[in-house]
């Protein structure tokens, strides 16, 4: 792949607080298979952070902790209603279908790929609930945010989940960017969970400071004695658990989640502003978190290129080819700086002094 600048928060260095404790962690011996007193205070800090019991199973990626979610809450004869551009649709390989034995997706549209309640009764309504000749209707999944970058309010996410829960089905929230949207909405992790509906969520830390360290997070007791078992027999019961669960409890130790996650945030919203300005640009997608999907001019992808930012190729809609912009919580101040340089130059060349409406906070 080549050398793109702004590529991905995935390509981020771990966050110093994080490295620190995984090497404060590495010293003396401690019970495997997370019965360490690392893993053991995971659930309590994380009770503490949501406001009601939570049971956590730390995972080493994305893709495992939405298959394990997933499976949990969908049998081998369900269907999981998501987004057609859901990441476990596009980017996961089946690991939903592997993980629950065989069900099934079935494929919602909306606009910034967020699943909306008319979708999702119009498809529940189409499917049928307990009709025997077709899978069971199981369980609603969506992302937060979604992989446009855009987040559901909690009152989205609620009326989301009072449809799903009506149909007798259960809801997951696929959180791989769940701080940068949390801190974005303003809103505390108790509401933009469980108090709106969510069963189950995907707790994604690794874009943003972490080695290798998700969680799969539930408030349901029945929920997690299902994990419990498959957690182990996935085979993500590590041995050495105790240096996942340590990356666990420091990110979210002196809010360093939330600093970063508004870090990271910052830097799009800067960038979104440096390239609105400029003629010919035109931001897809609501600028909510970290990411950020723009069609340009050739010029000014040239200009920007001959200082030596080359941002990554995307499919920003249907029928635009244009680039996806994704920052961090430690991306070089300079290289925006240099980024908003040009984008000040092209403006000036073009006779362009515009700002487009950005949903930008």
């Amino acid at each position: 792949m080549a050398n793109y600048q702004f590529n991905s928060d995935n390509g981020a260095p771990i966050c110093p607080a994080v490295m620190d404790a995984l090497i404060s962690c590495n010293t003396g011996v401690e019970t495997a298979y997370g019965a360490d007193h690392y893993t053991e205070r995971l659930n309590a800090v994380y009770t503490d952070i949501f406001e009601r019991e939570a049971f956590v199973f730390p995972v080493p990626t994305g893709t495992a902790g939405n298959g394990l979610a997933l499976g949990a809450l969908t049998p081998s004869y369900g269907t999981i209603f998501c987004h057609r551009q859901a990441h476990l649709v596009t980017t996961e390989c089946g690991a939903p279908e592997f993980y629950s034995g065989g069900c099934r997706l079935t494929l919602l549209g909306g606009e910034h790929n967020k699943v909306t309640p008319g979708a999702l009764e119009q498809s529940i309504s189409a499917h049928g609930v307990g009709n025997v000749h077709h899978m069971a209707a199981s369980t609603l999944s969506f992302a937060q945010a979604t992989e446009a970058g855009v987040t559901y309010s909690p009152e989205e996410i609620a009326a989301l989940t009072k449809i799903a829960r009506q149909a007798g089905m259960k809801t997951h929230m696929d959180g791989a960017r769940f701080a940068n949207a949390l801190v974005y909405l303003g809103v505390s992790p108790a509401e933009m969970s469980w108090k709106c509906g969510v069963d189950i969520l995907t707790f994604g830390t690794t874009k943003n400071g972490t080695m290798n360290a998700e969680a799969v997070i539930t408030f349901d007791t029945n929920i997690a004695r299902t994990l419990r078992f498959m957690h182990k027999r996935a085979g993500h019961l590590f041995s050495k658990m105790r240096y996942m669960s340590a990356q666990l409890l420091s990110y979210v130790e002196n809010d360093l989640w939330l600093i970063n996650a508004k870090a990271a945030n910052s830097n799009t919203s800067r960038i979104a502003k440096a390239l609105g300005r400029c003629e010919g640009v035109r931001i897809v997608h609501p600028v909510h978190i970290n990411e950020l999907f723009v069609a340009m001019p050739d010029t000014l992808q040239a200009e920007l290129q001959a200082v030596g930012i080359t941002l990554r190729p995307w499919q920003v809609d249907a029928n635009t080819q244009g680039y996806r912009i994704v920052t961090t919580f430690c991306d070089d101040p300079d290289l925006i700086g240099q980024l908003e340089q040009v984008c000040e130059l092209h403006k000036r060349t073009t006779g362009n002094d515009r700002l487009d409406s950005l949903s930008l906070r």
